[in-house]
């Protein structure tokens, strides 16, 4: 199976999307179509006393993958973030713009998107990245073993994020 990414869109697959922007319930139908489906709705956490608000989550387990549907205002898909397979014999790819996101080394495929004329932002020497113009964000950071390049950090990108366009505040 493919996901493309499509910003500021949301995600495609064969026969099937996820709108960014989608009513919760239309997205829960959406995300259901890839695995067990949850919804966590929005609350607070309290972290050293003082409350911060969470955003209703949506979350899809697939076949060898993992989709997360952030809804920020509780009323609708604002960001998707989509995790890498773990197994890497997975037939899962995720692409954007027809580059493999999970394998392609994550400086390279910044690169392969600079030289597409996009603006990448990155923190933590490369840990996080993001593309404001396309709102696309990546991660590599890693809670179990991966291969690592030569700075000791995940070699491919972890998760990527697809969100509406000024997610990033760009």
């Amino acid at each position: 199976m493919e996901l493309h990414l499509d910003p500021p869109r949301g995600i495609v697959s064969a026969g099937s999307a996820i709108p960014l922007g989608a009513a919760e319930s239309a997205a829960v139908r959406a995300a259901s179509r890839y695995g067990p489906t949850t919804v966590a709705p929005a609350g607070t956490i309290n972290i050293a006393g003082t409350l911060f608000p969470t955003p209703t989550k949506i979350t899809t387990t697939g076949p060898g993958f993992e989709l997360v549907l952030i809804l920020d205002d509780a009323v609708s898909v604002t960001a998707i973030e989509v995790w890498r397979p773990r197994d890497p014999r997975t037939d899962i790819t995720v692409r954007y713009d027809g580059l493999d996101v999970f394998r392609t080394p994550a400086a390279q495929l910044l690169e392969l998107i600079r030289a597409r004329g996009h603006r990448v932002e990155t923190e933590d020497e490369g840990v996080g990245a993001w593309a404001p113009d396309l709102a696309l964000g990546f991660s590599r950071v890693a809670a179990h073993e991966v291969p690592r390049g030569a700075d000791g950090e995940p070699l491919f990108f972890e998760s990527v994020l697809v969100a509406a366009a000024g997610y990033y505040g760009d």
